[in-house]
């Protein structure tokens, strides 16, 4: 299926890269499905994509960035939405904040996406941790990440344009294409 995007163009997505959100994300609980797009302009960020709505994507990053403990407890409600079951893997990303000016990035550690790898499921879990802010400073994390990730890559990649994109398969695989 191809689907239209603001940030990536036109971008081809296999069914089962698709995303169930049972209850959508906060603030969007009309859009149930999304699948996670990499820009290779900005590594280490995923962007969860509506699948419904080409203007809605959402910055997404490892939370282990930022707070090396983080941890997601989850409630039954979380297990259930997710299909969860204690085979399943699951993946924890955060919402990044991206303004206009760079240094003033937050990320939301109490409101962390949940994804169930084995059965495509995901869920925005609500943490009840006060100790968790929802508007975190994040640049001076992120650029050290960036660092890091820049100084470990050893297999030079191929000259790409600016509109190119991966479509992410969770699950461990990548896809290459350019954009519209």
């Amino acid at each position: 299926m191809r689907i239209q995007t603001t940030r990536f163009g036109e971008v081809e997505v296999h069914d089962d890269h698709i995303i169930q959100f049972k209850d959508g994300m906060i603030g969007f609980p009309q859009l149930k499905e999304y699948v996670l797009v990499e820009s290779p302009s900005m590594p280490l960020v995923l962007w969860l994509q509506a699948v419904g709505d080409s203007d809605i994507a959402f910055p997404v990053v490892e939370p282990w960035f930022f707070r090396r403990d983080y941890k997601t407890p989850m409630t039954d409600a979380d297990r259930i939405s997710l299909q969860y079951t204690e085979t399943d893997r699951l993946k924890t990303f955060t919402v990044l904040t991206i303004p206009d000016d760079m240094t003033k990035m937050t990320v939301n550690l109490r409101a962390p996406v949940v994804i169930n790898i084995n059965k495509s499921t995901g869920t925005q879990v609500v943490l009840q941790d006060k100790t968790l802010d929802i508007r975190t400073p994040a640049h001076e994390a992120f650029n050290k990440a960036m660092s890091n990730f820049f100084l470990t890559q050893t297999v030079e990649k191929p000259e790409q344009s600016h509109d190119a994109w991966v479509a992410v398969d969770y699950k461990g695989t990548e896809r290459s294409a350019t954009g519209a």
